[in-house]
């Protein structure tokens, strides 16, 4: 039995010592951004150096397996000798892999891994073609392996000389250890990780391979038992009251049905929404920014509808694309873009085509990735991705796509081909430029293609002034409304963990004629991008959208929906309130991000009735016509 551990000993003692080394860079790393305290330090390697613990009990089962499957004297032959530094090279190897991926993945995201790496696991084509474009790969895994193959000669000389070779004795060892594995699950959990309100020291306590699992078996997380809720009839007359407007509120077969009913008719003019990948705010000479990355943006921004205090529901492209289309809060989990049963939701394309719209989502990129091909196919558009364009349409493209420029080009032509057949035309068109690598065709901007963020940002501007040149030689660019606005920020990291100025994002409604210029200050949501549009149509529908019309609905408190994929807030007046896992509610003061002594309770019911009446969306969202009789 000492021989099955004494083999799993320099193993568990390798996973440890790497472990510490990435939490140790990591804090190191980020006390250029936060202030770390004696007391942080301590709770940082304690909670991470047992989180690591757990973990290796499980990293290092396929090892168990092989010492209870090989005799112990096999070991001691030169075949078992070569055998063990090559395993040992392995493992060591994949550690040391796994800690240059945790690094590269706190550069992007702030955080350790999460759904984003569970996804990332899913869409391998897109991820490697990434990684290999975005990075030197062959040198970093070159430089890995001898870093993994002078630790495995340094260890050489360990080794175990017992004869004990009982197969019984092994299996014992081994039925001991997997109690003991299962034991330090039960006891462990995430939420181990955090112990103050510094969201950032907590992610860095965290283990990412305990985290990279946790988040493989949690994609959605069940409201109603993980969250702050009441009563489903309590639950309900919030929500009723949260809606009610001008008695515009209908029960429809248990379902809240909003009736929008505005005074004068329709003007069934065309759309093209532009959603844009990673357009934070503070890239924009509108928001401070001096470097002139934006001058299109800003432009646009001075010529239309501008919302300079709008914010993104959370920080994936599916959670903007799940907000603008289907107007609803981000319930806890991964998006509903990506859950089963989303088809035949209440969304924008339907009201659209209710009204005989041509509806199209555009992606210059692979639609299956996100499953975006299949969602938006089932909730009332056409879908154009990167195999329904031909090779002579593009001049360039990388792992994630067309670039914007080529795309917008072909979303002329469609429009063309819907003017021609006396249609209007509603576009919904997902971006894809602004994300590393930031590569694009050379002579477009005056910044070198795959130099970085400011390259990225200043080419997507481009593309959005090439989209607006397109559109204004077309009969139909004075018939048109063009909607900008970002999927999230380029980045939510950062000491408070839901801080609304990291989702902070533009919004600009653009329609030279039709919509008068305007800058907006008032809190604006993603969500509340359906219905402004459609009330600056004069839409008359029936309507399931949580959001608000904020040019017309005056007598509703802005208010706007941030999250992560645990933790969800509404943010309103001057406090944010968080709901949490373990029915755990919050309230920090806003602007100031300081937890308040005393509770808002009435902003709490809110919070609680517009999450868990959206969490019932498989039921509720269900699509009903839009067009009312």
């Amino acid at each position: 039995m000492p021989f099955f551990f004494r083999r799993l000993a320099p193993y568990a003692a390798f996973f440890l010592i790497i472990q510490f080394l990435v939490r140790l860079t990591l804090m190191i790393r980020s006390s250029f951004d936060i202030d770390l305290t004696a007391y942080d330090i301590l709770n940082i390697i304690t909670r991470g150096l047992w989180l690591d613990a757990v973990t290796a009990a499980f990293v290092i089962i396929p090892i168990a397996l092989i010492i209870l499957a090989m005799p112990a004297k096999y070991w001691a032959t030169r075949l078992g000798t070569f055998a063990e530094h090559a395993l040992r090279f392995i493992f060591i190897y994949v550690m040391l892999f796994d800690a240059v991926a945790e690094h590269l993945f706190w550069t992007e995201f702030s955080t350790r891994f999460n759904f984003i790496a569970v996804d990332y696991l899913v869409y391998t084509q897109e991820v490697i073609g990434n990684i290999v474009e975005s990075y030197p790969l062959t040198p970093l895994l070159t430089a890995i392996g001898i870093v993994a193959a002078a630790l495995t000669w340094a260890v050489r000389k360990i080794q175990t000389q017992d004869t004990d070779s009982r197969f019984s004795m092994r299996a014992a060892a081994f039925g001991i250890y997997a109690l003991l594995t299962i034991g330090l699950y039960a006891a462990s959990s995430t939420a181990q990780a955090t112990y103050s309100d510094n969201a950032e020291a907590g992610e860095i306590a965290a283990s990412g391979i305990y985290n990279l699992f946790y988040a493989f078996w949690h994609n959605e997380i069940s409201y109603d038992r993980f969250y702050a809720q009441r009563d489903p009839e309590q639950a309900k007359k919030i929500a009723r009251g949260l809606f009610y407007e001008n008695e515009d509120l209908l029960d429809e077969n248990g379902d809240l049905v909003r009736i929008i009913n505005p005074k004068g008719p329709e003007k069934h003019k065309n759309v093209i929404l532009v959603v844009m990948e990673s357009m934070s705010a503070d890239f924009m000479g509108s928001f401070g920014n001096e470097e002139n990355l934006t001058p299109n943006l800003d432009r646009l921004a001075k010529e239309g509808l501008f919302f300079a205090n709008a914010y993104a529901t959370g920080t994936r492209t599916v959670r903007g694309l799940e907000a603008v289309t289907l107007s609803v809060p981000p319930t806890p989990g991964q998006s509903i873009v990506r859950r089963p049963g989303n088809e035949n939701l209440f969304s924008l394309g339907f009201v659209f085509r209710d009204r005989g719209y041509d509806t199209t989502f555009l992606y210059g990129g692979y639609g299956y990735f996100d499953n975006m091909n299949a969602f938006f196919a089932g909730n009332g558009f056409n879908v154009i991705d990167r195999t329904a364009f031909d090779k002579s349409e593009y001049s360039f493209a990388n792992v994630w796509g067309i670039p914007d420029d080529d795309v917008f080009a072909r979303a002329v032509k469609e429009a063309d081909k819907s003017v021609a057949a006396g249609k209007p035309f509603m576009q919904l068109i997902m971006t894809t430029s602004n994300h590393r690598p930031y590569t694009y065709a050379d002579g477009r901007i005056d910044i070198p293609s795959g130099t970085g963020r400011t390259g990225g940002v200043k080419y997507a501007d481009y593309s959005v002034g090439k989209l607006i040149e397109f559109a204004k030689n077309k009969p139909w660019f004075k018939d048109t409304v063009f909607v900008f606005v970002a999927d999230h920020t380029a980045g939510a990291g950062g000491k408070v963990e839901l801080a609304p100025n990291k989702y902070h994002i533009p919004m600009i409604f653009y329609a030279p004629g039709f919509i008068k210029p305007k800058r907006f200050e008032a809190i604006a949501s993603q969500i509340d991008v359906a219905p402004i549009l459609l009330g600056q149509l004069n839409f008359k529908y029936r309507s399931k959208f949580y959001g608000e019309d904020l040019m017309h609905d005056d007598d509703e408190i802005p208010h706007a929906f941030i999250s992560n994929y645990q933790k969800v807030a509404l943010v309103k007046n001057d406090t944010i309130t968080v709901l949490s896992p373990k029915k755990k509610i919050d309230q920090l003061s806003w602007p100031a991000e300081e937890r308040m002594k005393n509770e808002n309770t009435k902003l709490e019911d809110e919070a609680i009735g517009y999450y868990q009446s959206a969490s019932w969306w498989r039921e509720t969202l269900r699509r009903v016509p839009s067009t009312l009789n």
